[in-house]
């Protein structure tokens, strides 16, 4: 995966995220994990899905969502 996340001002959509997590369907590990964590990475960064104590409504967004899917998805 490219480090496209790390220029300021750029910002991923949540699609092409999605459409990333897809891809990493076809990649060998250890790669495959690397790039989950990587997609991880740009949603906390992004779109501040990280908290200690989330709340219930913040657990539904959208993008937390596609962060647990992501997280569960590893091999760890």
């Amino acid at each position: 995966m490219d480090h496209e996340h790390d220029i300021l001002g750029f910002r991923y959509t949540l699609e092409e995220i999605r459409a990333k997590f897809t891809h990493c369907g076809t990649l060998e590990e250890p790669e495959r994990t690397n790039e989950l964590v990587n997609l991880m990475d740009i949603l906390e960064q992004q779109y501040g899905t990280y908290q200690l104590n989330p709340s219930e409504e913040f657990m539904k967004k959208e993008e937390v969502r596609l962060y647990r899917e992501i997280s569960m998805a590893r091999n760890i």
